[in-house]
């Protein structure tokens, strides 16, 4: 019986040893067998990930230690009120509900990388197989799941390869790889062994599950399935790997315990000055006012306001062309120091582009990026337009009509152009993407396929072939005559050429035409790009057939030129390259092209410069130790030939030198990367399923500029979480130490505040105006700062001592006015003095809020229109407390006596003191 078969080597095997250790011949599996090697090696798919409980994500929301704190302030509150007026128990109930359900939400959704894996596998599949009775040989189709090792698979233009296979036929057969192995190029099959060890990439007897055949046809032998296949293998790293954590979430956890250390603590505090104060008569009085007093040092409000933050953020990125798929990566996109990008589709167009012309003696530059037939011919030395040519435009038409590409606008393009600001991102190519580039080329100058078409009508080709290397079509030339138009590599053409146009005279072509031609290409060929030459001839009808017959021999053509082209980076991608370097963000290219093709590409962007001037192939990173990596990964700007595993490494290189780090890629490749960063970007448009589920950030418009966009909201995020925080922080802290310096400095004197006064403070002022605070828009220079270290603390120390600056203003100004109001003589005075103080407490809270707009700037070179929610919410703030102190019934609920306007005036000159102060704290500490 037939032995689990375990190995990477089959490229390396002929043919003939490939069927012999499978056990199968070209006649195809028996049938009779299939149900044998479905048990021993199991179903053609990916296994599904394992699903987490909805209870076990639900349950770890609800005991995350914020959600425990705001139910321990709930249960008090509830006690606080009797059980009677339970507006604000609901009301941190809301909250803890909120959170739990956002929380909830993103991580039942987190993990659907597998399943998306899953259909990117072919449905079905056509294979040879024998009749178990008859022995007779046939080709049938069967589900992709059902396939096993040994099946012989036919697969034909357009065919998603289902199953890693070996090929063992191959006829003018191109694969595109590109989501497994980030090859810009379809990659040219053939069946001969290799003859040495090779990277995934430079297998090309090899197909492999998911990618699809571009040209051509073939017949190869199953040699692996399921969670064998390459694709099999990402999917088990993407199982391996633990996703990164998310520093916003450390930040608030390790704040929520500091907070209710600190609410346990005043309870216990205020609880003990108050029996000292007022005695054990009042032992009811004392416990509630404790317990509000704990409410009041919670800002039970702040996770509300993180989640809303952050779901700013997130609008605010969708409107600039990102999409968070994970609301708390919006704050780790502001730590990133390093992003390791591909190369493909996402510094380029993936949209292989005419780059360079030689023809007729001159070097031309060809404008415009990918298929948008938008562009212009200059001379390269001088940077003049071509006008009028017709050597070029021979060498155009001709190179159109030797293609069987077309472009085309997509469907639906009106919205495609208003999403995005590429262009070239509205034409699709039909056909290979060299042709396309030849198409596109052409119609830059005025020279249209349709057009072409019905000038020169095709009579005859001699198709594409990886041996022969080049392609010929025979068109009509109208009077009995034949256009033999011919493109190719240049060797293969010039061998075929007996004659040349120079400077617009056709001559006999001699040892040093043919000499320059070489080192045209090599010019070429040194910056990254592929190389073609273009040649024609003019023949009578009745020669057609002999030429075609015996080409190579026979032609005798007029050589044209040759031919630049290359996958060109994106037009906004330098100016993005330029933002994240002012940024302080490190940025490296992950390709799988090959070295001189990445180098051209990070080189023409900035990415490749005297800083970053090492470029690493992925196998000279398999002779390097983890050590000798990390000591090299800030010098590096290219990584090219890199495998997933590799792409893997270099991101766990990236982040034990401290760095956060960013991927970003569209393939399945990218998936295993893309998890193990703290911050994954897919593409939105070019992006593969697998790519987008397992992101945190997907571009709509797979430009790399979006990317600098989302750091700057995520570092405007986490500026307003601070704002936020700390206006809660300072008043709430501001309301503990006039409680407590109260209870210390009037003993024997009633509470300076009722329970209900501490908590309308405490739910009013602050829940109406720390929303408005994370609605600030995005400070200037944000993008000319280093990234933050991502343990940074949202709450550190320079902000503490102007947290304690404020909180101190507040409560002295609160404890003056109770003290000049209150008379111990007059027991009525107490409800004067509580008016004023509870006022006074509140309008702090008022004042405080525009202070928090910034830390260093002026509230009064800040424009007020800027954040108008702000204005409102102020606005209302103090509706509220004028209501408190003008409705009689109001009044009794709260304990207070109605105020004058001299009162209110009184009130506002004693308040505004810490918007003052805290100006002057700007100016001084501004330098």
């Amino acid at each position: 019986m037939l032995e689990l078969v375990e190995s990477d080597d089959w490229y390396l095997m002929d043919g003939r040893k490939v069927l012999e250790k499978l056990d199968t011949s070209m006649d195809g599996l028996n049938e009779r067998h299939v149900p044998g090697r479905l048990e021993k090696y199991g179903y053609n798919e990916l296994e599904d990930d394992r699903k987490i409980p909805w209870g076990k994500i639900l349950a770890s929301q609800l005991k995350s230690p914020f959600s425990v704190v705001l139910a321990i302030a709930a249960f008090i509150s509830l006690l606080a009120h009797h059980g009677k007026n339970l507006v604000d128990t609901i009301i941190i109930a809301g909250v803890i509900t909120f959170n739990t359900f956002l929380g909830f939400s993103q991580e039942f959704k987190a993990e659907k990388s597998l399943q998306a894996l899953k259909k990117l596998a072919a449905r079905e599949a056509w294979v040879i197989r024998e009749d178990g009775e008859t022995g007779e040989s046939h080709e049938v189709k069967i589900k992709a799941r059902e396939l096993v090792p040994g099946d012989i698979v036919i697969v034909n233009t357009g065919d998603k390869i289902p199953a890693d296979i070996r090929f063992l036929e191959s006829h003018d057969l191109k694969v595109d790889e590109s989501m497994l192995t980030g090859e810009s190029r379809a990659v040219k099959k053939r069946c001969e062994t290799l003859v040495r060890e090779t990277s995934i990439h430079d297998r090309a007897n090899m197909g492999f599950m998911g990618t699809i055949i571009t040209r051509g046809r073939g017949l190869g032998v199953v040699v692996a399935t399921g969670e064998r296949t390459e694709m099999g293998k990402i999917s088990s790293l993407i199982r391996e790997t633990e996703e990164a954590g998310i520093p916003i979430k450390e930040r608030i956890v390790d704040l929520s315990k500091r907070l209710g250390f600190l609410a346990l603590l005043l309870a216990i505090l205020s609880f003990v000055l108050a029996l000292i104060s007022i005695g054990y008569v009042n032992l009811a009085e004392v416990f509630l006012f404790s317990i509000a007093s704990a409410i009041s040092s919670i800002p039970e409000g702040l996770p509300a306001v993180l989640t809303i933050t952050l779901a700013i953020g997130v609008n605010r990125m969708a409107r600039r062309n990102g999409i968070i798929r994970k609301l708390q990566a919006v704050d780790t996109l502001g730590c990133i120091s390093a992003i390791c990008t591909d190369k493909t589709g996402t510094l380029t167009t993936n949209q292989m582009t005419v780059r360079e012309i030689h023809v007729g003696g001159t070097v031309m530059n060809v404008s415009g990026v990918g298929y948008a037939p938008e562009g212009e011919f200059a001379i390269l030395k001088t940077g003049t337009l071509v006008g009028e040519s017709t050597e070029l435009d021979t060498m155009l038409k001709v190179g159109l009509l030797c293609c069987d590409a077309k472009i085309q606008v997509h469907q639906g393009s009106d919205d495609a152009k208003r999403e995005t600001r590429d262009d070239a991102a509205r034409w699709e190519l039909i056909g290979d993407p060299t042709e396309g580039a030849l198409v596109v080329a052409a119609a830059k100058r005025g020279l249209l396929v349709k057009d072409m078409e019905r000038i020169h009508p095709r009579m005859d080709e001699i198709p594409f072939d990886s041996n022969k290397k080049f392609m010929v079509t025979f068109n009509e030339n109208g009077n009995g005559q034949v256009l033999a138009c011919m493109k190719g590599a240049v060797s293969k053409v010039i061998a075929c050429c007996s004659r040349i146009i120079k400077d617009g005279v056709e001559m006999a072509i001699t040892q040093a035409d043919v000499k320059d031609i070489h080192e045209q290409e090599n010019k070429i060929a040194r910056k990254g790009m592929r190389v073609l030459a273009i040649a024609c001839t003019t023949i009578p009808l009745e020669e057609l057939s002999p030429l075609k017959n015996d080409f190579t021999r026979q032609a005798k053509l007029t050589f044209l030129g040759v031919i630049g082209i290359i996958d060109p980076p994106r037009l906004e991608v330098e100016e993005a390259i330029s933002a994240c370097k002012r940024a302080g963000i490190h940025v490296c290219v992950a390709t799988g092209d090959h070295a001189l093709t990445g180098a051209t590409i990070a080189k023409e962007v900035g990415i490749l410069n005297e800083s970053q001037p090492d470029i690493i192939t992925g196998e000279q990173m398999d002779a390097m130790s983890d050590l000798e990596l990390d000591a090299k990964i800030d010098r590096v700007a290219v990584f090219a030939r890199v495998s997933p595993r590799q792409k893997h490494r270099i991101v766990l290189s990236l982040q034990r030198k401290g760095h956060v780090v960013a991927m970003t890629g569209d393939g399945i490749n990218d998936t295993p990367a893309l998890k193990a960063a703290e911050i994954g970007i897919a593409m939105g448009l070019t992006g593969s399923d697998v790519a987008k589920d397992t992101a945190d950030l997907i571009l709509t418009d797979d430009n790399f500029a979006s990317i600098v966009a989302a750091v700057e909201e995520g570092r405007a995020v986490f500026q307003n979480i601070r704002k936020v925080t700390k206006y809660l922080l300072s008043t709430n802290i501001g309301e503990d130490i006039t409680i407590l310096a109260a209870l210390i400095m009037f003993i024997g004197a009633p509470l300076i505040f009722t329970p209900v006064q501490i908590l309308w403070v405490n739910l009013v002022t602050d829940g109406v105006l720390d929303v408005t605070l994370s609605m600030e828009p995005t400070d200037e220079d944000v993008m000319d700062v280093p990234p933050r270290p991502s343990d940074e603390h949202i709450i550190n120390r320079e902000i503490m001592r102007n947290t304690f600056l404020v909180a101190t203003i507040m409560a002295i100004g609160s404890l003056a006015v109770f003290a000049f109001f209150y008379d111990p003589g007059i027991p009525e005075s107490i409800y004067k003095a509580r008016t004023f103080s509870f006022t006074t407490l509140a309008m702090f809270q008022v004042f405080n809020a525009l202070n928090c707009r910034s830390r260093q700037s002026s509230v009064f070179r800040l424009k007020l229109k800027a954040n108008p929610y702000l204005l409102i919410a102020i606005g209302i703030s103090i509706m509220l407390q004028v209501l408190v102190t003008t409705v009689p019934a109001l009044e009794t609920i709260f304990g207070i006596k109605s105020l004058t306007i001299s009162d209110w005036l009184l009130i506002i000159a004693i308040s505004s003191s810490v918007l003052w102060i805290d100006e002057l704290r700007k100016r001084l500490t501004s330098g």
